[in-house]
């Protein structure tokens, strides 16, 4: 049990540290319009916003296959498209049951599971600040929200 807790551990904070990377990333790319909201037309806000849940889309595929290709390595999957499934099922914590992980590596999952909760509330937390800026500031003019 002590090298699966030991396994999850590691993906867990190479996921957060993935994630973290994605965050500031993201964040460098669009500085300019999130800083000066003002400026922006409603379809470039709309755009800015996609630019975002697209690159947050792309940070989450990336964590679901490091947790697959864990599960592919150790042997517990068969294939890593099997082992990408059951990933992706288990990161957002839907968790149909067709597959399942052995006695000795089902904690694995459970601790998945918790990574998707973290990094999914991390990435709403990150979109709804976003769009209060983009949509809801001050700084945003309200006649070209509803006119643009």
């Amino acid at each position: 049990m002590l090298i699966q807790i030991i396994m999850a551990t590691g993906v867990l904070l190479t996921t957060i540290a993935i994630h973290g990377s994605a965050v500031m990333l993201l964040f460098r790319i669009a500085r300019e319009p999130v800083t000066n909201p003002q400026k922006l037309r409603s379809y470039s806000r709309l755009g800015i916003s996609c630019f975002f849940v697209v690159g947050f889309v792309m940070a989450h595929m990336v964590e679901i296959m490091l947790w697959a290709a864990a599960y592919t390595l150790t042997g517990e999957l068969k294939s890593f498209e099997e082992a990408t499934y059951f990933s992706a099922i288990t990161f957002a914590t839907i968790g149909y049951g067709d597959i399942t992980l052995s006695e000795e590596w089902r904690l694995a999952s459970a601790i998945e599971g918790v990574n998707g909760i973290l990094l999914f509330g991390w990435t709403t937390a990150f979109l709804f600040k976003v769009s209060e800026i983009l949509w809801f500031s001050r700084n945003a003019p309200r006649q070209n929200i509803a006119r643009s």
